[in-house]
This record gives structure tokens, C-alpha cells and sequence, in this order.
């Protein structure tokens, strides 16, 4: 009977043939290839890998900053609204006391009319 390599001996029958087997003709060349190839894999998958974690680390580093960022837009937005309402304190505090000026002049004008 014939096993997908080719004839089936004696070692394809104490594996039933599903087992696989190199040939004789694959060279230590095309082995040394293969393995470098793997070794190439492996070393790109562990540098993709790290380099993953890295930008894992960055963005969750980013995403405190933001938080942080967030938290100091609101502190400002509350200081500007703070500031203009004493800017408008210090409007009606001028108004007042323009008034009270022009309150006094009109006053002192009326006793030296007198």
C-alpha cells in the first residue's frame, strides 16, 4: 500500500501512517534554513511583544496625564468663573463709589451756591 510520503514500510504501519518522517533527501542546508527561520520568527514575535507592552505602558501613563490634564481644565473654568465675578464686585464697587463722588461734588456745589 501507498502512504502520502510514498511507500508504506514497516514504520508506517507501527504509526498506522499518520506519523510524519523527513527524507534522507533534505539537507542539513535547508534544515540550518529552517531552524533560522523559526529563530527569526520567534526573535520577531518577542520584539512585537515587547513592543507592545511598551505602548501599553505609554498609553496608560498617557491616560493619567489626560486625567490629570481634566482635572486642572475644571480648576481653572472654576478660577475664571471666580475671577469674573469679582471683576464684577470690583465694577459695581466703582460704580458706587463714583456715585458717592458725584453725590458729594453735587453736595459740596449746593452749600457753596448757597
Amino acid at each position: 500500500m501507498n502512504g502520502p510520503n510514498g511507500p508504506r514500510g514497516q514504520d508506517d504501519a507501527a504509526t498506522g501512517g499518520e506519523g510524519w518522517r523527513l527524507d534522507r533527501r533534505v539537507g542539513v542546508q535547508a534544515l540550518a534554513a529552517a531552524a533560522t527561520a523559526f529563530a527569526g520568527a520567534v526573535m520577531l514575535a518577542a520584539t512585537v511583544q515587547a513592543r507592545l507592552d511598551a505602548m501599553e505602558a505609554r498609553a496608560a501613563s498617557l491616560d493619567g496625564d489626560v486625567r490629570a490634564a481634566r482635572e486642572t481644565a475644571v480648576c481653572v473654568a472654576r478660577m475664571d468663573e471666580r475671577l469674573a465675578a469679582v471683576q464684577r464686585a470690583l465694577e459695581d464697587m466703582r460704580a458706587d463709589l463714583r456715585r458717592l463722588r458725584d453725590d458729594a461734588r453735587a453736595t459740596a456745589t449746593a452749600k457753596e451756591a448757597r
